[in-house]
């Protein structure tokens, strides 16, 4: 079938760091003027929630819960409560090397239960350390707590415990970085639709058949999960791809996660996804996607 997909990952791969350049460049700068005026975004290390009326905000952390606490104060044993029980539970789910041990600690376990052989395995039973405590939100019915964990090999990865109406749960797809299809079946054709967990920035490359500016809006997406960045595309003046591109402009570094759907099209030297569905901001995917509630947001 050609060129194998790890051999075509390296070939690209030097070209696409040379390609990345000003965003405002690929995408205009009114774009970016226009993301100033947006609603206000706040950012923790990638994660970004929205800050407004029932959304909760990020306190930022460094290397302790002190500087969580110190955020603020008036809230601090509210903040102390939230973050030690969120870490109890990440250190129960963690020191657990028993896949189905740890299913008592994760939100939607039954649907989890399902789909455990498709992580990998040091996501489903490496017994890793909380290295830090990355953020807390709270909004009273959805706090999340975020922590980085690191593994003898030094891989690190994202856990975050999630408040649900049985108590905080780890979300074990989001550790993960669960997708319903692996990034070999997409890059073989095996494979055409999936869902996927990326980190999102701008691109200026257009090839076809995504050529036409006017129509598509070009995205890099890349993670540890992929060998090489690929380029994404969302239709241009569509909700999806003025929400995303917001998003992304009022992130530090221009690079922000995002649970996608893309569907894979064929290129001339390599393959080329549509994004076709928004699920998330971040990782953790809930039951509403997104999109759907920028669609209502329109509407009104």
């Amino acid at each position: 079938m050609g060129v194998p997909y790890q051999a075509q990952a390296m070939l690209k791969r030097s070209k696409r760091r040379r390609q990345r350049g000003n965003p405002e460049s690929g995408w205009g700068r009114a774009v970016g003027a226009d993301a100033k005026s947006w609603n206000i975004w706040l950012m923790l290390g990638g994660l970004l929630l929205l800050a407004g009326a029932g959304i909760g905000v990020w306190f930022l952390a460094g290397d302790d819960k002190r500087e969580i606490m110190q955020a603020r104060p008036e809230a601090a044993d509210e903040v102390r409560d939230g973050l030690e029980t969120a870490e109890a539970v990440a250190r129960a789910f963690l020191v657990e090397s028993d896949p189905a041990k740890r299913l008592q600690w994760v939100r939607n376990a039954a649907e989890v239960e399902s789909r455990l052989g498709e992580y990998p395995e040091e996501a489903r039973a490496g017994v890793g350390e909380i290295e830090k405590v990355l953020g807390h939100q709270g909004d009273g019915g959805h706090p999340v707590t975020a922590f980085v964990v690191a593994f003898p090999s030094g891989n690190v990865r994202l856990l975050e415990v999630v408040g649900t109406p049985d108590g905080p749960k780890v979300d074990w797809d989001a550790y993960a970085r669960y997708g319903t299809a692996s990034w070999e079946n997409l890059w073989s054709g095996e494979v055409r639709q999936a869902v996927v967990r990326v980190f999102c920035e701008p691109a200026t490359e257009r090839p076809m058949p995504f050529g036409d500016q006017r129509m598509w809006t070009s995205f890099r997406l890349s993670g540890s999960d992929l060998p090489q960045a690929v380029l994404g595309f969302a239709q241009a003046g569509s909700v999806r791809e003025e929400r995303m591109k917001r998003v992304v402009l009022a992130t530090p570094n221009y690079r922000q996660r995002f649970t996608l759907e893309i569907l894979r099209h064929e290129g001339k030297d390599e393959p080329l996804f549509e994004i076709t569905r928004c699920l998330a901001v971040g990782w953790i995917a809930d039951e509403r996607p997104v999109e759907e509630q920028w669609e209502a947001e329109k509407i009104r």
